[in-house]
């Protein structure tokens, strides 16, 4: 958040400097706490700019500087950064559940078609897992994985499932398990889509299936 911004929510009265150096006095660690930016404003009525310098600092610095005011008007806005936080934490939840129950139910469906080319053992499920894991540089265990994590390996075992049942066929399923994932790697970078923002299976994941359709030619 902009320091800026909140020292005019708060509505402070001192000059902003003496606010901030105020503030920042209490044990407020730069690079940690608050990182320094500067922006370009309006700097006269002729259209002219100047450059000013603000500072970018985290909810938890948003908070406690909230707190140290000591105004009703803080503790409103303090309020606030929680509740707003509690439903991020909230939302991130459900949408970690979610992928975990499509991973879930992608994976059951995925062994069917494993146990039709003659896998039948743990050993052999978990060989394919590592095989798709290896593309995008996954080393935890699903229970681990974020969820970003979790969506990619889906997406590779559901496309890998219907490689494998398609027409032709193929009856090593590593190397198809590898060529899955690298498809959606692949599409994933063509979309442009990180690991941090990778979207919603519902909304984004079935453009990267469908990119990695064409990269796996099927």
């Amino acid at each position: 958040m902009s320091a800026r911004e909140l020292y005019e929510k708060l509505e402070v009265k001192e000059r902003f400097s003496k606010w901030w150096n105020r503030n920042i006095s209490y044990g407020f660690v730069e690079k940690t706490d608050y990182f320094g930016v500067y922006q370009k404003v309006q700097g006269n009525q002729y259209g002219g700019t100047q450059e000013i310098v603000d500072y970018a600092v985290t909810i938890d610095t948003a908070k406690e500087i909230c707190m140290i005011q000591r105004s009703e008007i803080g503790r409103t806005i303090r309020q606030y950064f929680i509740e707003a936080e509690k439903r991020f934490r909230e939302k991130q939840t459900l949408e970690y559940k979610q992928a975990r129950q499509k991973s879930i139910a992608t994976r059951n469906t995925f062994t069917d078609t494993l146990k039709s080319h003659g896998y039948n053992n743990q050993y052999e499920y978990i060989n394919t897992t590592r095989a798709m894991k290896k593309p995008f540089g996954i080393t935890a265990k699903k229970d681990n994985m974020t969820k970003a994590e979790i969506m990619k390996i889906t997406a590779a075992e559901y496309l890998a499932e219907a490689m494998l049942t398609t027409e032709n066929g193929y009856h090593e399923v590593n190397p198809v398990c590898i060529e899955a994932s690298e498809a959606v790697q692949n599409a994933i970078k063509k979309l442009q889509t990180t690991s941090e923002n990778f979207p919603k299976f519902k909304q984004g994941q079935r453009a990267v299936y469908n990119e990695a359709q064409v990269t796996a030619r099927i």
